[in-house]
């Protein structure tokens, strides 16, 4: 049994299994059900299509059954706690949670109490380790390695996937950035090379340009025209050529058409974002795998292995 409550329980080595395992079921048309009669809980405290949908779906693909949990209809809306939520889920049996709520730290925290292994699905501004990996795969997918220069733009101060994306790509000597309007990028940020205000100063010499939404549900005070202030740092059909040639664009998703990306370029050529979405199923196969103690470190081989073999 293992969590995955961050990237940093994660060593490259890790990494690069998940990443492997998941690559290699991308190759696949079947997949061998190595998790029949395994009962995945999700959990999902917070709205979510692709990270729930996904997960669900990968977790059938290795023949598990699946249970979803709802908030909106359960014990909750009676004054129940989520910790004691889930430690009564706890008492039914699960073989893994998969869980996303508004609380940083709530996972880690129910980690301690339970007896199946938890996936962190994203718990509020903390962390979002499973997005990181799939944006890592669709990266390492169309460059064949991880040393990349990567700009993230937009609301990063309120971004679990910033911080997890940026923790994964420092353990693989990635040069990272971050570019957003005042009041939405942090002042220092570990592993950074270059915290700005500029677009241009950003990207004009990356290989991604990684933009994100803002995240209005978790402002805590209003910013009077904020969609217009976002648009400053917008990436459009303009903007992206300030990038070079190769530069390709990604999103985590959901994205606000228009407000941090522009239709002509969201599913552009240059676009990764549904690639993202695809790997997403893939790689959470391989973390639930991992989690539920099926594949073990030593049982693939190396990324750099496996692609110079590509």
């Amino acid at each position: 049994m293992r969590h995955l409550l961050d990237i940093k329980d994660l060593s490259r080595k890790e990494i690069e299994t998940i990443l492997e395992r998941a690559m290699w079921y991308k190759s696949l048309k079947v997949y061998p059900k190595t998790l029949e009669g395994k009962f995945v809980l999700t959990a999902f405290f917070e709205p979510s299509t692709r990270t729930k949908v996904s997960f669900q779906k990968a977790a059938m693909n290795l023949g598990a059954n699946v249970i979803d949990f709802a908030p909106e209809s359960s014990s909750l809306l009676k004054g129940e706690t989520d910790l004691d939520t889930i430690l009564t889920l706890n008492m039914m049996d699960f073989d893994c949670l998969v869980v996303r709520i508004r609380r940083n730290g709530a996972p880690k925290e129910f980690s301690k109490y339970v007896k199946m292994p938890v996936v962190n699905a994203g718990d509020g501004t903390n962390e979002h380790p499973t997005q990181a990996l799939l944006d890592a795969m669709t990266m390492v997918e169309h460059f064949n390695t991880l040393k990349l220069k990567v700009a993230i733009v937009g609301d990063i101060v309120h971004s679990r996937v910033a911080r997890s994306l940026t923790e994964l790509l420092n353990k693989f000597g990635a040069e990272v950035r971050m570019v957003g309007p005042k009041g939405f990028v942090p002042e220092s940020f570990e592993g950074v090379s270059l915290i700005t205000n500029d677009l241009e100063e950003a990207i004009h010499d990356v290989d991604v340009i990684y933009a994100l939404r803002i995240q209005k549900e978790r402002l805590e005070e209003s910013y009077p025209n904020v969609d217009d202030f976002f648009r400053t740092m917008q990436i459009n059909s303009k903007t992206i050529e300030l990038a070079p040639k190769h530069a390709v664009l990604m999103h985590p998703g959901p994205f606000n058409r228009n407000v941090e990306v522009s239709d002509d370029v969201v599913y552009s050529e240059r676009s990764k974002i549904l690639e993202q979405v695809k790997n997403g199923v893939f790689v959470r196969m391989a973390v639930l795998e991992f989690a539920m103690g099926v594949i073990e470190v030593e049982s693939v081989r190396s990324m750099e292995a496996s692609l110079a073999g590509r």
